[in-house]
């Protein structure tokens, strides 16, 4: 007999749109439903309107950055109890190392990242084994690191491109 399952909103707040396309592969699966949105404001706007089981969020965005996002969210009595996962790249790992140590964030990831570090840091969060259940197809693993070398940028609403750098690696 198999057991009912239920379906789990994640919301995945990052401007680069080769990491949203790289992230929308890997959680791939039919309990997901992945919402994705560019800027901060819109993270704070759609995890309210949304209420998602989890948030994926970006450290470094080009409206502000993801700590005050998460500080919102925080003060947000509706969706404060929302469990929040934040991507930070590589560049700047020691310094944001240093910065979670001190933090009561639930979990952070760097990227380049693992497919089964994201996933299971997923599953935990969320508490049910979505990808490593007993004959779940598993997708093809994938990595930061085969992202293209200019990913491409996100562009904001007003149409203006952001203006950061793209990395070699799957950074921001």
């Amino acid at each position: 007999m198999e057991l009912p399952t239920m379906s789990y909103t994640i919301l995945y707040v990052e401007d680069e749109t080769a990491i949203i396309e790289l992230v929308h592969d890997i959680l791939e699966h039919p309990d997901i439903k992945l919402v994705s949105v560019s800027t901060a404001q819109e993270g704070v706007e759609t995890a309210r309107e949304l209420k998602p089981d989890l948030l994926l969020l970006d450290v470094l965005m080009p409206d502000r950055d993801g700590w005050s996002v998460y500080e919102e969210i925080r003060a947000d009595e509706k969706v404060r109890d929302m469990p929040i996962i934040m991507l930070t790249g590589q560049l700047h790992r020691y310094r944001i190392m240093k910065e979670f140590a001190r933090s009561p964030i639930d979990a952070y990831i760097t990227k380049p990242f693992e497919v089964s570090t994201v996933r299971a840091e997923i599953e935990k969060m969320l508490g049910v084994p979505l990808w490593s259940r007993q004959g779940q197809r598993q997708s093809p693993p994938l990595s930061g690191s085969s992202l293209p070398k200019e990913a491409k940028k996100a562009e904001p609403r007003d149409g203006q491109p952001v203006d950061r750098p793209a990395s070699k690696q799957a950074g921001g």
